[in-house]
């Protein structure tokens, strides 16, 4: 990956994260149900482009336990590069699972509780839901803020596909912000 912008796989995630922001953008020019079942597919976007990166890291993490000398899905050399931050076992790990693993777990849970809602938005249970998926979201947020700090500050190095998976984090709260308002606006139905 000599140029991390020229690598289909993450070419892949940025194109989810697009079309993740798409959704949501154009959810606001709707009134009524039809805007709230955008917004929550949206959502429900971000939190696919969230896994899918997360799945992805896990396999660069597997690759590179096999390969320690270098995997094939990633750089190991270069600022941008995933080498240094998914193979290292010091700062991919937290109580011996890996942050990909990690990042399956919480997004699957994510994209759980939104599309409960999205089947059922008029639910009495469907606003407690979408008070679940803020909480959900929200805890993610301090080991997004760690993994950002471990590669700026310790590894020194940028994982392009860690951040495709930060990013959606972002979005997802993002929409699940605006969802709220758009609750609490009486704009839900």
């Amino acid at each position: 990956m000599a140029n991390p912008l020229a690598d289909p796989v993450l070419l892949f995630f940025i194109a989810g994260l697009l079309a993740s922001g798409y959704l949501l953008a154009s959810s606001r020019s709707k009134d009524g149900v039809d805007g709230t079942n955008r917004m929550l597919e949206g959502t429900l976007a971000f939190s696919i482009t969230g896994l899918l990166s997360s799945a992805w890291t896990w396999v660069i993490y597997n690759d590179m336990v096999r390969n320690p000398l270098g995997g094939e899905f990633c750089a190991t050399e270069g600022l941008v590069q995933c080498g240094s931050v998914i193979g290292d076992p010091r700062y991919n790990n937290l109580f011996g699972m890996s942050w990909g693993s990690l990042g399956m777990a919480a997004f699957t849970a994510l994209f759980f509780v939104v599309l409960c809602i999205r089947m059922d938005i008029h639910a009495k249970w469907a606003p407690k839901y979408l008070d679940y998926a803020w909480w959900l979201g929200l805890a993610g947020v301090p080991f997004l803020l760690l993994l950002i700090g471990i590669e700026v500050l310790v590894v020194q190095h940028i994982c392009p596909f860690c951040t495709a998976a930060h990013l959606a984090l972002i979005g997802y709260l993002a929409a699940v912000i605006m969802l709220r308002q758009r609750r609490e606006a009486n704009a839900w139905h």
